[in-house]
């Protein structure tokens, strides 16, 4: 975050902490990353060593880190425990099955991985990493490496099948975008995908009717702030995580809710 928006967030950590005692209610807090390797953040990469201190932040802070559908339904309940938080990555990364579950595994945190039914062959690149040279960071992970670490307990949702900006989508294009790559996940799994997260957080009612229809029960977005009762469960608020631990600090306490409006007008970028 620049460092006048960091300033605001903490400006607005008092009253986000006042308001959340008001409410007698325990929210729920998304937060998401795309891949862990050796590079600085650049809004996709986060470093092993800067993923290993989000854990510890999350450790120091008492998270509750739970199951993301658990969670939805726990929310929706209203039974909430405190600081309730889930974990999630976009787009299918290798590095995610290779480096960060095995993180995550050693200390029994859960987290969902949303992937793309057309690059699960892990042959493919996404168009914004070909402007870069051939990297071992742009290594998709393989339906095998996706079905093994689901053995393992990482949870799979879709990301749909080609990372489309589903509101420029028409009708029929949109629902093979949300049914085909459910149907294509749940059979490699062997077991019903019941969340979606939205391409570039690409929604609207339209498309999110259409999730619906397709048999998604939740849905996540890259509008920030946490998440409440009255939040629908299929366009649920998520922050990803910058590289400072301040950041993610911010995030716990949802500081930058008043982004939201903002994340609200977000165009398409071929970015995931």
């Amino acid at each position: 975050m620049r460092p006048q928006v960091r300033a605001v967030a903490r400006g607005l950590r008092p009253v986000r902490r006042t308001v959340r005692r008001l409410r007698h209610e325990q929210p729920l807090t998304l937060i998401g990353w795309h891949r862990i390797d050796d590079r600085h953040t650049d809004g996709l990469s986060t470093t092993e060593a800067g993923f290993e201190r989000h854990l510890d932040l999350l450790e120091e802070r008492g998270a509750r880190v739970l199951p993301l559908m658990e969670a939805v339904e726990r929310l929706a309940l209203g039974s909430l425990p405190p600081r309730a938080v889930a974990l999630t990555f976009d787009d299918g990364y290798a590095s995610v099955v290779e480096t960060a579950w095995p993180m995550l595994r050693k200390r029994d945190m859960p987290a969902t991985l949303f992937v793309c039914s057309e690059y699960l062959p892990g042959t493919g690149r996404f168009d914004w990493d070909t402007r870069e040279s051939i990297h071992e960071r742009h290594r998709l992970a393989t339906a095998q490496q996706v079905a093994d670490a689901h053995a393992e307990g990482l949870d799979i949702g879709s990301h749909t099948r080609t990372h489309p900006w589903l509101p420029a989508l028409d009708d029929r294009a949109l629902e093979r975008e949300l049914v085909e790559s459910r149907e294509v996940i749940g059979d490699l799994l062997r077991a019903p995908v019941r969340s979606l997260a939205y391409p570039t957080g690409g929604w609207d009612r339209r498309v999110r009717a259409a999730a619906a229809r397709a048999g998604y029960t939740a849905a996540v977005t890259v509008s920030k702030g946490t998440n409440r009762r009255r939040t629908h469960p299929l366009s649920l608020h998520r922050a990803f995580v910058p590289e400072e631990t301040d950041d993610l600090d911010l995030l716990l306490d949802g500081a930058y809710g008043f982004l939201r409006p903002v994340d609200a007008v977000r165009r398409p970028r071929e970015v995931s």
